[in-house]
């Protein structure tokens, strides 16, 4: 029941995203061939050498044709092949792109874009580089490049800043919708609600990559809180013992609001680089009050919280309240139903009663089976509606623990 990690599961894992990925980079392309045509055909330099631009152009141009038809059936290898002979065919426009050249060098950005969007890190850093390294190859062709190191700094630096900008968002985005995708699960697929405690802690836990996280419930008396659920290594929750840590997990539930926990009361007394965030604590709220808290934590300490954690406790948190809430639901639907067994049986037998002492015991067995034929199909229904299966109850479907002491002399 956990959320995938966004990070284990690379995007292209599936024909439908290899075919977003290939109809994009078809899209680079296409656009790419169109502008770098078109500076042929708009007063340009004499330097520039205009079949040098061209030939990139008609072979992009190709590559656009195969990744339409090929759309779905290329691997995400493949795509990166593809997304490295796209650098390599920007770089022949710089190389013969005269006093235009800095102007084709800004296609490097979409390389940069591409990559830390649809790749892991470690192959779109692969791709930043061999850029970097065909863009100071090509400075280094040029002897009349003015200031080639400037150029090449400037250039790939931008390219950097915005592949590691998108790759930040990216990742936020994906982890995002992965915790929606898990909390959606678990809301659909857990029949018990007994079991969503620890399948929202497992949730939490994948998510926030925390090493322990707990969920409390106030105890009956409202004396104090308890622990209900619980994900992680038991020695990690000794984190949780310490002072700090239960005046966040107190003040969350008086207050209504996420605590930071810290590893001293103030988070003073450590060395300003030293970690002091050790967990946070989210409050489960319903109807504006606390109902529980949900908290996480780390056994080594933190210097801050990532803004996605506390989005994270808060997703979880929101349906551990509805959880809670269909609970006591639950409960009190079948207290009810309890209930209204209890009554039919009293009064079933009340009938019977009264039929005997008036000497009418025929009517009295009458309405004793039809006390028990109602208490069977009553009894049917609730085990129907909590999932025990269909069809009626026979004489010794629901056994007793212990023998009843009626007509037992050692009982009476």
């Amino acid at each position: 029941m956990a959320p995938p990690n966004p990070v284990a599961v690379p995007y292209g894992t599936t024909p439908t995203e290899r075919t977003v990925m290939a109809h994009a980079l078809a899209f680079l392309y296409g656009a790419g061939a169109l502008l770098a045509s078109t500076t042929l055909l708009l007063p340009h330099s004499a330097s520039t050498e205009e079949l040098g631009v061209a030939i990139p152009c008609v072979l992009a141009l190709g590559v656009v044709v195969a990744l339409v038809v090929g759309a779905g059936r290329f691997g995400v290898g493949v795509l990166q092949t593809i997304l490295g002979l796209g650098t390599v065919l920007i770089s022949q426009c710089v190389l013969f792109g005269g006093d235009g050249a800095a102007a084709y060098a800004l296609m490097y950005v979409w390389i940069a874009l591409y990559a830390s969007y649809f790749f892991r890190i470690g192959a779109a850093v692969a791709q930043l580089a061999f850029a970097a390294a065909l863009y100071a190859a090509v400075l280094a062709l040029q002897d009349d490049t003015p200031v080639a190191a400037t150029y090449w700094l400037m250039g790939m630096g931008t390219v950097g800043v915005g592949g590691v900008m998108i790759a930040r968002l990216t990742r936020a985005i994906r982890a995002q919708a992965a915790d929606l995708a898990a909390v959606a699960q678990m809301a659909s697929g857990l029949s018990d609600v007994s079991e969503f405690g620890r399948s929202t802690c497992e949730g939490l836990q994948q998510s926030a990559r925390a090493d322990v996280v707990i969920m409390l419930e106030p105890l009956d008396d409202g004396a104090g809180m308890q622990v209900t659920a619980m994900a992680g290594a038991p020695e990690a929750g000794l984190v949780f013992n310490g002072e700090p840590a239960r005046e966040a997990l107190q003040a969350a539930y008086r207050t209504g609001r996420p605590q930071t926990i810290l590893t001293t009361a103030t988070g003073r007394g450590r060395h300003r680089f030293d970690g002091t965030v050790q967990g946070l604590a989210q409050p489960i709220l319903r109807d504006g009050r606390a109902v529980g808290v949900l908290a996480l934590a780390w056994t080594a300490p933190r210097r801050g919280l990532a803004e996605r954690v506390g989005t994270a406790a808060l997703l979880f948190a929101a349906e551990a309240s509805v959880a809670i809430d269909r609970a006591e639901r639950l409960s009190k639907d079948r207290e009810r139903a309890a209930l209204e067994i209890n009554d039919n049986i009293v009064q079933g037998l009340v009938v019977a009663k009264y039929l005997a002492t008036a000497g009418n015991v025929d009517k009295a067995v009458e309405a004793i089976d039809e006390t028990l034929g109602r208490a069977r199909r009553l009894i049917t229904d609730q085990l129907e509606a909590v999932g025990h299966g269909g069809g009626q109850i026979a004489p010794g479907d629901l056994a007793r623990s212990e023998a009843s002491s009626v007509g037992d002399p050692a009982r009476a």
